[in-house]
C-alpha cells in the first residue's frame, strides 16, 4: 500500500523523540533515536471525507532489540501516546501505532556505515582499543589524566572536549568517534544523566550493540544501563580507575580481543620503565594470547628500551611467551 502520510518519517521520529526527552522520558528516547524509521499507511475509514491511518515502524538493531523485546508491548504503547500530542494537524492522515521490529539485514548488529580505516587512523592512532569517554565538560581536566592513564595499557579514549581541534566540525568528530568505538565508558558524574548530549552518546551505543561500561561517580546507572552494577570509581585516582575499567574490558567477550590486542600494542610502545612494569602486571594476568602476538612481546623486548631496560620485565614477559606456549593448562593461547 502506498504510504501518504506528509511528514519524513526521520523528522517525525526527531521530533518524537525530542519530546520524550524533554519529558524526562529519556529511555524511549533512546529507542526512537536509535531506531530506523518508517511509517506504512495501515486502514481507512471513509467516514468523514475519509480518515487514512498509518503506523510507525521503529526498526532496531538486534542487540538493541534484545534489551526492549521482554517489554515491548508497554513500549510500544507508551511511545504512541506521544504521537496524538506531537502530530495534531496532518489532516485526514492518523498517525496513531507504533510498532518495534528487529533489523533483518546482514548489517543488523551494527547499522552504522563502516568508517574508512584513514579515518580511524586519524582520530584513534594505530593499533590499540579504542574507548569513547562519555562526561559533562566540567570533568573535562578529570577526564584528560584518566585518559592518559588508559593509554599505558594501549587504549586510545575519546574525549571530546580535547581531541577535536577547532577547524573541525565537533559534531561530525563525535559522530565519527562513537561509529568507531569498540566500547564507551558512561561516566556518571552529577548532572551526567540531565546532559542531552552524554545521554544521546549513550543512545548511540546502546543502538549499535556496543558495550557500555557505566562507571559510578557517585551516580548509578539508569535506563538500558541500569541491568549493568557499574563501576564504583573515582576521577581523583586516574591510575587506578583505568586498571579496573581494562579489567572490564578483558572480561566481556565483546571486548576481550581487541583489549589484549591493546595489551600488546602496549608492551611495544611503552614510553617509560614505569609504563613497562604496569602492562607488563597486566598482560600476565590474560589468557587468549595468540602465538602472533606473543612474538611481537618478545620482539619489543629487543625493539623497545623502555620494556628492555625495565627491571625484571624481560624475564617476565619471557615467562609468560614460554608458559602460554608450553603449558596445557593455558589452552586459550589461539594459533
Amino acid at each position: 500500500m502506498t504510504n501518504r502520510f506528509p511528514i519524513a518519517p526521520a523528522k517525525v521520529a526527531a521530533t518524537l523523540a525530542s519530546l520524550l526527552e524533554a519529558q524526562g522520558q529519556r529511555d524511549l528516547a533512546v529507542i526512537v533515536r536509535a531506531a530506523r524509521a518508517s511509517v506504512e499507511e495501515t486502514g481507512y475509514d471513509n467516514w468523514n471525507g475519509g480518515t487514512y491511518f498509518h503506523t510507525l515502524h521503529l526498526e532496531l538493531p538486534v542487540a538493541a532489540y534484545a534489551k526492549v523485546e521482554p517489554n515491548l508491548r508497554d513500549i510500544e504503547q507508551s511511545i504512541a501516546a506521544k504521537l496524538e500530542t506531537a502530530l495534531r494537524i496532518t489532516g485526514s492522515d492518523v498517525l496513531r501505532e507504533v510498532m518495534i521490529t528487529p533489523a533483518f539485514d546482514d548489517a543488523s548488529a551494527d547499522a552504522t556505515p563502516a568508517v574508512p580505516e584513514n579515518e580511524i587512523v586519524r582520530l584513534w592512532g594505530i593499533g590499540g582499543f579504542h574507548l569513547f569517554l562519555s562526561h559533562i565538560s566540567a570533568h573535562k581536566a578529570a577526564v584528560a589524566d584518566l585518559k592518559r592513564e588508559l593509554r599505558v595499557y594501549g587504549v586510545a579514549a575519546f574525549v571530546a572536549h580535547e581531541d577535536i581541534e577547532p577547524s573541525l566540525d565537533w559534531q561530525a568528530e563525535i559522530e565519527l568517534a562513537l561509529r568507531s568505538m569498540h566500547a564507551m565508558a558512561a561516566l556518571l558524574t552529577p548532572g551526567f544523566h540531565a546532559s542531552s548530549w552524554t545521554d544521546q552518546e549513550v543512545g548511540v551505543a546502546f543502538g549499535r550493540g556496543v558495550l557500555v561500561v557505566p562507571v559510578r561517580l557517585p551516580e548509578n546507572p539508569y535506563g538500558f544501563i541500569a541491568k549493568s552494577q557499574g563501576l564504583r570509581g573515582d576521577l581523583s585516582r586516574p591510575a587506578t580507575l583505568a586498571s579496573s575499567i581494562v579489567d572490564i574490558l578483558l572480561k566481556r567477550d565483546r571486548t576481550a580481543e581487541p583489549m589484549r590486542e591493546g595489551l600488546v600494542v602496549a608492551v611495544e610502545t611503552a614510553a617509560s620503565f614505569a609504563h613497562a612494569r604496569t602492562v607488563t602486571a597486566k598482560i600476565e594476568t590474560v589468557r587468549g594470547l595468540t602465538a602472533q602476538q606473543l612474538e611481537r612481546i618478545e620482539a619489543a623486548i629487543a625493539s623497545n628500551g623502555q620494556v628492555s631496560g625495565s627491571s625484571g620485565v624481560p624475564a617476565r614477559l619471557r615467562a609468560l611467551a614460554a608458559g602460554s606456549r608450553g603449558d596445557p593448562r593455558r589452552s586459550a593461547v589461539r594459533q
